[in-house]
């Protein structure tokens, strides 16, 4: 019965997730394995990994959006207590709680994470994405879409410092308005409101405005005081080519332990002292102490951390029924 259940329920977020929007696959081959800090195991992911995403399109065809709904993994499938469904699709993001969704418009692809709180008409301005430019941004989205899938295993929901880059100081270099840049509205997407429609019928709000808040790169100097000398907030555009340049360069690490302060590895949901996952970072100096690079960490401790996966460019590919 509960194998029964199993199959239908599958089914379901398939067919729910996919009715009425164009059906994607992003994937690649990956190879590594992963060292998983709070019950002292190695997670191997070997072979084609595939990430399947709803996209829909505006009526101009100017703009798309979508988010991913299920991914294929061995990684994933081999942790799992049945192993009788280890072949399976497994459900990853969807609209109702948290789900890390792109936005195409022009040449420019934005990504991030959108939390509605159910089916509402809004949502609201606190949300940040980040600009890449439209060529990298699925492979960029096929990173972070599989590190959220497999955080759950190696951290427990543990917060993921996967763009966070620090000047000489310590301080973070990217900064968010407390409004939003721009919005768009999923009405103007035909395929969406087909989607939407079906959603109707189960009792869900419709068609949703999103307000999205763009990370800025900004640029802070000081005198021999130590007082704010010169402070400048630049655009989203050139902290995206920072974000971008950092997570191809480095790719995305799970480490033992945030190289500054306390962020992260002790905010798992269960699994406490997980580990966490983020981008290389290079020397900084924070509280007047010279803090190590990662390269500088791993020649002297090796198992301070893992890479999870690396960059590659990705083309999406059409499932046809």
């Amino acid at each position: 019965m509960k194998k029964i259940t199993f199959l239908i329920t599958v089914f379901l977020v398939a067919f729910c997730s996919s009715v009425f929007a164009e059906k994607l696959v992003l994937e690649r081959n990956i190879n590594n394995e992963i060292f998983c800090f709070y019950d002292k195991t190695w997670k191997k992911e070997q072979g084609t990994v595939k990430i399947y995403i709803n996209e829909f399109t505006s009526t101009d065809g100017k703009e798309k959006f979508g988010w991913a709904y299920g991914i294929e993994s061995n990684l994933i499938n081999n942790s799992l207590e049945n192993r009788e469904n280890e072949n399976s699709i497994h459900e990853l993001f969807n609209e109702t709680e948290s789900s890390l969704m792109y936005y195409i418009n022009d040449e420019k692809f934005y990504i991030g994470y959108v939390w509605t709180n159910g089916y509402t008409t809004e949502v609201l301005d606190s949300h940040v994405f980040y600009e890449f430019n439209k060529k990298d941004g699925y492979g960029l989205y096929f990173m972070l879409a599989y590190v959220d899938a497999v955080n759950m295993l190696l951290t427990g929901e543990n917060k993921i410092l996967h763009t966070e880059e620090t000047d000489i100081n310590g301080n973070n270099i990217y900064y968010s308005g407390e409004s939003p840049d721009f919005s768009f509205y999923t009405g103007n997407f035909p395929d969406y409101c087909e989607y939407s429609a079906f959603r109707l019928k189960q009792g869900y709000t419709g068609y949703r405005t999103v307000k999205m808040r763009l990370l800025k790169l900004q640029h802070i100097e000081y005198d021999q005081k130590g007082n704010i000398s010169n402070y400048y907030i630049g655009t989203s555009t050139e902290a995206g080519i920072k974000i971008a340049n950092n997570l191809k360069k480095y790719g995305l690490w799970l480490v033992k332990k945030s190289p500054y302060g306390n962020l992260g590895e002790y905010l798992g949901k269960y699994n406490f002292n997980g580990g966490v996952i983020m981008c290389n970072w290079e020397k900084f100096i924070e509280y007047g102490y010279t803090q190590e690079s990662l390269n500088e960490i791993l020649k002297d401790n090796p198992d301070f951390g893992n890479q999870i996966i690396d960059y590659q460019e990705i083309i999406p590919k059409k499932i046809i029924n």
